[in-house]
């Protein structure tokens, strides 16, 4: 008989879809539909065409028993083609961020593994993809994907928003009535795709198909009556085909339409009478071929069946003769309502003693552990130790692979069966580590349940530890010290090392929020004086030159503990977080260079273990050390980096910080509508006041500066200074260059006529800049102080503010003061004086990227009757900070893929950029990049 799948009728619209996916460059094809609709046979036809074409195909499907099996289907779409490759291509293949997945598809674990690599797996997930389809056209078609491992289906999501400029074709089929099918990635996977949903067949064509298959003896009526107990369902259709055709179902009196009249029940039973028709033995078989899934080995399901290899051969071919299996090498089910059917004949005993059969034989064969643990998820607990064993084996894999949804699972299944008492302990802390990620409710409960067993003291002030890093993930900085208060109280003077350890975490995550603040200088002036504590835990001595920062100290005070902190840390970072606030303070303390030198071998070591954590903190200080050097450029690029981190992973405390970064450089860019989007990305109110959270109003202040909306602006920066008040942190705070709320009220003020208030404003903030010191932000301070003095005060502080910052590093706020001293010079008539300020500026704007900046510049220099040499709507100027960061490293000879596999984003990125970057310029190659870029040096 032929084939249903192999007819496609009345699929002339999704197959040209199918063609007009693989003529474009880049696309993604959903394929949506109930059980038996055809979409299996639509890949199929892809697969087929794609071939023809000169295609290369890799294919995966999701299966219900290995949905917590993390990676499972990418897994099944690269790992065979990688096993087939010769060492050279697999080289060229796993080149560059790529190399993140050559151990989970090599197997090649080596070390402790960072536990958070989720992005960095996706993203090399996606450069293997892209490395193949440099090679080859490629198709990837996953089938069933409502049963897809959840990391799997978050790495689809993220590959479909950068198949732009990919010879790869993407094709996903899914039922989208299933639970799954409304998970995050597989919505984002829909709003991206092109969306076939193929309709029930017609009765004409289910007539045409019953005549092809049965001949022309097929009565009016008997089409009829089929198409009615069918529905127009391929599959239900196939299923009576079947049945007239093998088992002479439709004798004179029966009745089509009653055939299927229970739906899938039916054709469980007409599936299963099939079966059993073949053999005796083709049953246990198909049954050992249903539980351990589609392409599965044949000699597992023969130990599992009870068969002889010889036997379990001509068994799988029979079943391929009766349309039960679609190929017998290796064992697949034609459809997965027949592998359901198959399954479901089996009595919960036997499937639950075939799960446990299956697990021990995949175990012993060396199978990946996550496959061994998905059968060991069907059936229920027996106290067996070598369950929980291989249970905490494929949670630690899934943790190493970030895939921490499935390690929770997997480890809270191994809790449940339960694991001895000497063991529990432990597994519920990873079981906690697991759900942090995902929730810290269930994080804090398995916590909790640790705190209660630990035997005494120093292992709950351990555990204690890690409950607050739980809290102050999700910003619940009082009941982290809450915490660890009481674990320090219990703890005593048992272990003074541990307990300088707490106490440093004590003080610096109250640092972090208003509510607890007022704690922060007794317990500093405590511990230095505490002489059990010895040397401060890295996290004290980070709290105490931050502490010294906020209090308005001389930076020259504060900036020694956190320099003796930075030489005293080990090169190996233990706690990001931690590393990254030093770094930060010692950027607001105008330490760069200890920090540019810090940051090195920080990045060396966030790209060599995938960590987000590490990504992210990482990447968000350098683009912020880089904002307030003015490279925009630079401080771009790495903050977005931070932000794509951050945005694929579950870390929200790091949103803030990243998002402000951002905005600033948009803002100094001119790309307002940017700022506006980004500041969009994070809640504009309810955020507890923190050194983070306080940024927002600040940022969101500076943009509507920019705008020219500066009774808003005033709003936000009076907000800005209120979170950061001694009313609300209970202890001194001033703001000495971290957040120029007072300079940015006192502009607002100028915009809006208040000359009085806005001198008011900017001297208080300058009075306070002259005792800390640094010079970036004491020449922000004198050149608002200049603008609201004006006469010739103003000329004086405005002059003062260009001095200290002739010897800074920051050029941008060197190139603001200079325009400010030239326009001043110039409206109060020294226009030849206003030139060279004037052009000074505008060289420094253009080379930091700061356009609106140099825009005015050069209309200043115009109205001394200078004449500037290039509009700025072309040339230099006319970059934004994206596109002159592009040029600068393909002048410095980097290739497109390297430059795009530098800054995380895609090759068609990199390309536009470039095109763009190319028309502005006025140029046609990378070898015209050099003497532009070197003109402006």
């Amino acid at each position: 008989m032929k084939s249903l799948v192999k007819q496609l009728v009345e699929r002339e619209r999704e197959l040209a879809a199918v063609e007009a996916l693989l003529e474009r460059e880049g696309g993604l094809l959903m394929v949506e539909g109930g059980a038996g609709i055809g979409k299996t046979s639509l890949l199929e036809a892809a697969c087929q065409r794609a071939q023809e074409v000169g295609c290369q195909i890799l294919r995966a499907r999701g299966s219900e028993l290995e949905a917590d099996f993390a990676f499972g289907v990418v897994r099944q779409l690269f790992e065979r083609h990688l096993a087939n490759t010769d060492a050279q291509e697999r080289e060229a293949l796993l080149a560059g961020p790529a190399a993140a997945v050559r151990p989970l598809l090599l197997g090649q674990l080596t070390g402790t593994p960072e536990r958070d690599t989720l992005f960095a797996l996706l993203h090399g997930f996606y450069w293997l993809s892209a490395n193949l389809a440099g090679l080859r056209p490629l198709l990837l078609a996953v089938d069933d994907a409502h049963w897809g491992d959840e990391p799997s289906l978050r790495w689809l999501a993220y590959l479909a928003t950068r198949l732009e400029g990919l010879a790869l074709a993407l094709i996903v089929a899914l039922r989208p009535g299933e639970p799954n099918a409304m998970s995050g990635p597989l919505l984002a996977l829909r709003t991206a795709a092109t969306v076939v949903r193929p309709a029930l067949l017609s009765e004409s064509a289910v007539g045409m198909i019953i005549r092809d298959t049965v001949g022309d003896t097929a009565t009016n009526e008997l089409c009829a009556a089929v198409w009615t107990a069918s529905g127009g369902n391929p599959l239900y259709l196939n299923e009576l085909l079947r049945a007239i055709e093998l088992e002479d179902r439709l004798r004179k009196n029966d009745r089509p339409s009653e055939l299927l009249a229970c739906g899938r029940e039916e054709i469980a039973r007409l599936v299963i009478a099939r079966v059993r028709s073949s053999d005796p033995g083709a049953l246990r078989l198909a049954q050992a071929i249903a539980i351990l899934g589609d392409s599965c080995e044949l000699r597992h399901a023969a130990a599992i069946a009870g068969v002889k290899m010889s036997d379990a051969t001509r068994l799988a071919a029979n079943l391929v003769r009766r349309e039960v299996l679609a190929s017998d090498h290796p064992p697949t089910f034609i459809h997965p309502v027949v592998r359901d059917a198959v399954e479901t004949s089996m009595s919960s005993d036997e499937r639950e003693a075939a799960h446990r059969s299956a697990a021990r034989l995949l175990h012993a064969d060396g199978a990946p552990a996550g496959q061994v643990a998905a059968h060991l998820l069907s059936v229920r607990p027996a106290g067996d130790i070598w369950m929980v064993t291989r249970l905490a084996e494929a949670a630690r894999i899934a943790l190493a692979s970030g895939a921490t949804q499935a390690a929770a699972r997997l480890l809270e299944r191994a809790l449940a069966e339960p694991p001895p008492i000497e063991q529990r302990l432990s597994m519920l802390r990873e079981a906690a580590q697991a759900e942090a990620s995902t929730g810290y409710e269930r994080a804090s409960i398995l916590l909790e349940q640790a705190l209660r067993q630990a035997a005494g003291p120093h292992e709950r002030a351990e555990i204690a530890l890690e409950v607050a890093a739980v809290y102050a993930t999700v910003f619940r900085y009082p009941d982290a010290m809450e915490v660890l208060e009481k674990a320090l109280a219990e703890l005593g003077g048992a272990d003074p090392a541990l307990a300088a350890r707490i106490e440093g975490y004590l003080v610096f995550y109250a640092l972090h929020d208003s509510r607890c603040a007022s704690r922060v200088v007794p317990a500093i002036q405590r511990l230095c004086s505490d002489a059990r504590a010895g040397f401060p835990a890295e996290a004290l001595a980070v709290a105490r030159g931050i502490a010294m920062c906020l209090a308005g100290r001389p930076s020259q005070e504060a900036a020694i503990h956190l320099e003796e902190a930075l030489a005293r840390a080990e090169a190996r970072v233990e706690d990001w977080n931690v590393r990254a606030a030093l770094l930060r303070s010692l950027v607001v303390a105008e330490r760069f260079d200890k920090v540019t030198a810090a940051l090195e071998s920080m990045t060396t070591q966030a790209y060599r273990s995938g960590s987000a954590r590490a990504l992210i903190a990482t990447f968000s200080t350098l683009g912020f050390l880089k904002l307030r050097l003015g490279a925009l450029p630079e401080a771009e690029s790495a903050a977005r980096v931070a932000l794509r981190v951050l945005q694929e992973s579950d870390f929200r405390t790091g949103l803030p910080f990243t998002v402000a970064v951002l905005a600033d450089v948009a803002i100094e860019a001119g790309e307002w509508d940017e700022a506006q989007a980004l500041l969009a990305l994070i809640p504009q109110e309810g955020w507890p006041a923190g050194v983070a959270t306080v940024l927002i109003p600040a940022a969101r202040g500076r943009l509507r500066l920019a705008q020219g909306r500066p009774a808003e602006a005033l709003t936000d920066f009076q907000r800005c200074a209120a979170m950061f008040s001694v009313e609300v942190w209970g202890t001194e705070m001033r703001d000495v260059g971290y957040l120029h709320a007072r300079a940015g009220a006192a502009q607002a003020l100028i915009q809006l006529g208040e000359p009085n208030r806005a001198l008011e404003a900017a001297q208080a903030e300058l009075s306070d800049l002259r005792v800390h010191g640094t010079p970036r932000a004491l020449g922000i301070a004198l050149r608002v102080a200049g603008l609201a003095q004006r006469g010739k005060s103003g000329l004086e502080l405005l002059a003062e503010s260009v001095s200290m910052l002739a010897n800074s590093p920051a050029l941008l706020e060197r190139a603001h003061s200079l325009v400010e001293l030239g326009a001043a010079l110039r409206r109060s008539g020294s226009r030849a004086a206003a030139r060279e300020p004037l052009a000074e500026g505008l060289d420094l704007a253009a080379r930091c990227g700061a356009r609106p900046l140099a825009a005015r510049a050069r209309e200043e220099l115009k109205a001394t009757g200078a004449r500037p040499r290039r509009e700025w709507r072309t040339g230099l100027e006319a970059l934004t900070p994206g596109e002159l960061r592009v040029i600068r490293l393909a002048a410095e000879g980097h290739s497109n893929r390297d430059i795009a596999q530098q800054l995380y984003v895609t090759l068609k990125t990199i390309e536009g950029h470039l095109s763009r970057a190319y028309d502005k310029l006025g140029i046609s190659s990378r070898s015209q990049l050099s003497p532009i870029l070197e003109s402006r040096r």
